[in-house]
């Protein structure tokens, strides 16, 4: 059977015969295939082969990719054309995000989605571009009635680019159901995108999940590496495990003719022929993204980059697209017992590769030869506190807690180190001591999810929310002075902890400023360097501010206003260059005699651009540029077209 695509190009309709679909072709869509005579066309070079950059479901740092990412030749400029019959519902501008974005409702309830282009076209683009003059900004966001901008499949909407917070010139592309939930383009019978070859994998990690359990004799995270047979992996020798256990994969998928690590959409792990994990992305709402923090290892991503699959669903994880065993994809190991365990990889055309590997569930904890898994001297791994001696001696390890003292024995020894665990739920200690060693630990109290929760502190006052925490936090603060650098610092719990929500922080400087006002609070990176902007708001000599991250903080000033480079001015283009170093831009408004004139903005480029309401009226007399950055410093730019 032959199918058949149609371009528009202003009145005309051009009829082309795509290419027959085959059998075969057909065969290599997943079970979730929503082929249906060709409903949608491929918005970029329909009918012609392309790639992908990225892929709907994979991991992002703080999202899961909603939709794909289509190659556009390393270029902006090509023609983007509507997937299907309908009408234009909103288009966004925003120097950020999807920037320059528009959004198509369909007859069959579905919305498609175009982001990171470069224009718009025909009626569309004055309309937007009138109303940007209309309301003095370049940041807009504008919903449309059904019947106001029409569309057929194949017009001409857009030109792809590479505008908001994109790496490189492509078309994002989302489809999303009735409910504006993501689904995948790639189930929907696009022939331009070839993929014949299975998911990879690269590592492996093993996690401990409660204070009894144990990998190769050790309490913690330790990671495998692969041996590649065919288009499948294995692990050699098999993996020492007592007790309760999670498993972690770090794996990619590719498809034909690209480079680019995309997303695996469906990973199995059965265990002893049982199926005890399976995730399959198919859908989420948007209000269950930041789970992907709960998804993924996160103190591996903060530490490493790495974004590792958990094969299992943690405690705070409210996705739905997971089906476990009673253990939400735990295991408990049999003492004495080989467990085969195989992960199976699929991505959305139905290629699929293993990993094999078994588990030796061990009776006794081992002597550990070698080095450690944990390298700092206390951390805490999920509800355990460890606790490492670089000396052995005869003494026993106390546990200051508010009202009592805990000796502890040793859980296991090497050479020179010797650990310990503590169970947080049985109270937050304040203090260890061991013989002539001793240390004050900065945890600070047990904060539990789900509901209101107020921290007060020497140094910091902090309010939870109960969307705040995805599961209960066991709070760490310090603060410290770098009389030096003149630099107060405010470690308000750890980065390598994901928050669900935002928290409500404030900050009890110990050291006095002159001018409390002039002072902001900026993030700190752990070298000691000033990183981003907070804000903040003063009141009896605090500050307030809101997060969404744990992390370091500081008191700083910023009295350099924004950087104005002129670019290019004349009676046709105006365009600059600017900047600012510490806190930011906020805002700029440019003016040519006395009238106001849209400037478009790449943060990538530092440029901004003019944009004339009337292209043929030329610009002449005074030009005049204010930029602001986020704590109010100014800079005025003026000269004179004649």
């Amino acid at each position: 059977m032959k199918n058949y695509w149609s371009v528009r190009s202003g009145n005309t309709l051009i009829g082309i015969c795509l290419l027959v679909i085959s059998s075969g072709a057909i065969a290599q869509f997943s079970e979730d295939l929503h082929f249906a005579e060709n409903y949608y066309l491929f918005p970029i070079k329909p009918g012609v082969r392309n790639t992908l950059a990225g892929t709907m479901g994979e991991l992002r740092s703080s999202h899961f990719h909603s939709g794909i990412d289509i190659r556009t030749e390393g270029r902006t400029g090509l023609a983007v054309h509507a997937a299907a019959d309908g009408y234009i519902s909103r288009a966004s501008i925003s120097p950020t995000g999807y920037g320059n974005a528009l959004y198509i409702q369909h007859p069959n309830g579905q919305t498609t989605v175009y982001a990171h282009l470069e224009s718009f076209t025909g009626k569309l683009a004055e309309y937007v571009r009138t109303e940007q003059y209309r309301r003095k900004t370049f940041k807009v966001n504008l919903y449309f009635r059904k019947g106001q901008f029409p569309v057929f499949r194949g017009d001409t909407i857009a030109f792809s680019g590479n505008s908001g917070s994109s790496g490189g010139p492509h078309l994002h592309f989302d489809l999303r159901d009735a409910y504006q939930r993501p689904l995948n383009p790639l189930t929907y019978g696009f022939n331009e995108v070839q993929d014949h070859v299975p998911p990879i994998a690269s590592k492996l990690a093993v996690k401990t999940m409660d204070i009894n359990a144990r990998i190769e004799g050790q309490f913690g995270r330790k990671e495998y590496d692969l041996r590649r047979a065919g288009n499948d992996y294995i692990i050699d020798r098999p993996i020492n495990a007592r007790g309760l256990i999670g498993i972690e994969l770090l794996a990619h998928d590719k498809l034909d003719y690209s480079r680019f690590r995309c997303g695996i959409n469906t990973i199995e792990m059965q265990i002893d022929s049982s199926r005890i994990y399976k995730h399959h992305i198919k859908s989420f709402a948007f209000s269950e993204q930041r789970n992907i923090l709960k998804h993924m290892n996160y103190h591996e991503l903060a530490t490493s980059g790495k974004r590792f699959h958990k094969l299992y669903q943690d405690d705070g994880n409210r996705l739905k697209f997971y089906q476990t065993n009673k253990l939400k994809g735990k295991f408990r190991t049999v003492p004495g017992q080989l467990h085969n365990v195989v992960i199976t990889m699929t991505d959305s055309y139905g290629n699929s590769s293993k990993l094999t590997f078994k588990l030796k569930g061990q009776e006794k904890e081992q002597q550990v030869q070698g080095s450690l898994i944990v390298d700092d001297e206390t951390r805490v791994m999920d509800n355990t506190l460890l606790i490492r001696t670089d000396t052995r001696d005869s003494s026993m390890l106390s546990l200051y807690l508010p009202e009592h003292v805990e000796v502890l024995p040793e859980f296991v020894v090497n050479n020179s180190s010797a650990i310990y665990l503590w169970d947080l739920r049985n109270g937050v200690p304040g203090s260890i001591e061991k013989g002539d060693f001793y240390k004050s630990l900065d945890l600070r109290d047990m904060i539990p999810s789900g509901i209101d929760y107020d921290f007060f502190s020497e140094y910091a006052d902090i309010s939870f929310s109960r969307k705040s925490l995805f599961d209960t936090v066991y709070l760490e603060i310090d603060h410290y002075y770098d009389s030096l650098g003149g630099v107060e610092v405010f470690e308000i719990g750890k980065p390598t902890v994901p928050l669900k929500s935002y928290i409500n922080v404030t900050l009890k400087p110990k050291h006095s400023r002159n001018d409390l006002k002039d002072y902001h609070v900026f993030g700190v990176d752990s070298k000691g360097n000033i990183t981003d902007y907070v804000g903040g708001s003063w009141a009896g000599g605090k500050i307030s501010f809101r997060t969404r991250s744990f992390g370091r903080f500081t008191l700083a000033r910023d009295t350099v206003p924004p950087t104005v480079t002129p670019v290019v001015i004349n009676s046709r283009d105006i365009r600059f260059k600017i900047d600012d170093t510490l806190s930011g831009l906020k805002e700029y408004q440019c003016w040519v005699n006395g009238e106001w004139v849209l400037m478009r903005y790449d943060y990538k480029r530092n440029l901004i651009w003019s944009e004339k309401l009337i292209k043929s009226q030329p610009f002449e007399g005074e030009v005049k540029l204010v930029v602001s950055d986020n704590v109010n410093n100014k800079t005025e730019y003026k000269t004179q077209i004649n």
